[in-house]
Formats: C-alpha cells, structure tokens, sequence
C-alpha cells in the first residue's frame, strides 16, 4: 500500500460522489476503484457501499476513515522537515514510490 492509497480512501470518503473523487485524484474511476478495494482486503474492512450510482460510506468507513487520515498526514510532516533540511519533498515522495510502505499481511494470515 502507499500513501496514495490512503489519500485515495480519504477523498472518496470527503467527496459527494466517486466521480468528484476520480477528478481530485487525477485518477480514472478504476484505478481509484482498484486501489481502494486493495486498501479494504487488507485488514478485512469494507469503508464503503458500491451500488449502482455510486458508492457511499458506512458505518466502518465512518469509524477507519479517520485513522487513513493519520498516515499521510505523518507523511506530510517528513515532507516538510526533509523541504526545510533542503532535500524536498520530491526526494521523499520517489522514496515512497520505490519501496511503496510495505503494509503487508502478516505470514499465515487469512
């Protein structure tokens, strides 16, 4: 998973529709479609309702949405530190991308 991802989830869940998310993101509808149920096989949770017209937050959603915001948040921190020490968040965000926050399931986890 990365913090695209994470941000992915948050914007869905912060927008009215999935169409006005896909546009935030600058993403097409089946690469953010694709990359959030990625984000909800990992720990088993469904955040959200697909149903014709849309998709919608539940219940678990409500509850997870708020510890998705933690991650990229911290993220933008580092970014911030790395701009102020001059190696910019360009760096950083490449990093991101090359070793892609390897939030695995643990071995033998279902």
């Amino acid at each position: 998973m990365t913090i695209r991802d994470f941000r992915y989830r948050m914007t869905v869940a912060d927008c009215p529709n999935f169409r006005a998310a896909t546009r935030r993101c600058h993403a097409s509808q089946s690469t953010v479609s694709s990359q959030l149920r990625k984000l909800e096989a990992y720990p088993d949770v469904r955040c959200f309702d697909r149903r014709r017209g849309g998709v919608g937050i539940n219940g678990e959603g409500r509850e997870c949405v708020p510890q998705a915001r933690i991650l990229p948040a911290a993220f933008d921190v580092m970014c911030a530190i790395a701009t102020r020490r001059g190696e910019g968040p360009a760096a950083i965000a490449d990093q991101e991308r090359q070793s892609a926050l390897s939030l695995r399931r643990p071995e033998g986890a279902q």
